[in-house]
């Protein structure tokens, strides 16, 4: 399948597009709600790994993607690495597709409409 033009399109839809990409496996929300769901503010890898019906090295390609899309932050202590949610990061995501989208939706209401 030939890679899509993202050049072509406004940079805030791109950056949507990519950002939504992130969230697009099941494995990866998993992971966000695994984390959210803990009464700690951070979790251990191994302990992600442990909840997750994947391998070490998926659940660690995965935790990469949130990591690198910024909803997850990191920090190594000794041979652990633990990691925390950053929701503020997923709070926008949220509000910039609801703001991209609301004319849209507004359209498609006032035509069901008529």
């Amino acid at each position: 399948m030939p890679h899509a033009r993202k050049d072509l399109f406004d940079t805030d839809i791109a950056g949507l597009a990519d950002f939504a990409a992130a969230l697009s496996h099941p494995a990866r929300i998993e992971i966000l709600r695994i984390i959210g769901r803990s009464q700690k503010s951070e979790i251990a890898c191994m302990e992600i790994t442990s909840q997750l019906p994947l391998s070490q090295p998926a659940c660690s390609r995965h935790v990469a993607i949130l990591k690198k899309a910024g909803l997850l932050l990191d920090r190594t202590d000794g041979s652990y690495i633990y990691y925390r949610l950053q929701p503020q990061v997923l709070a926008s995501f949220c509000k910039t597709m609801h703001s991209t989208l609301q004319p849209a939706m507004q359209e498609a209401k006032a035509k069901s409409k008529s």
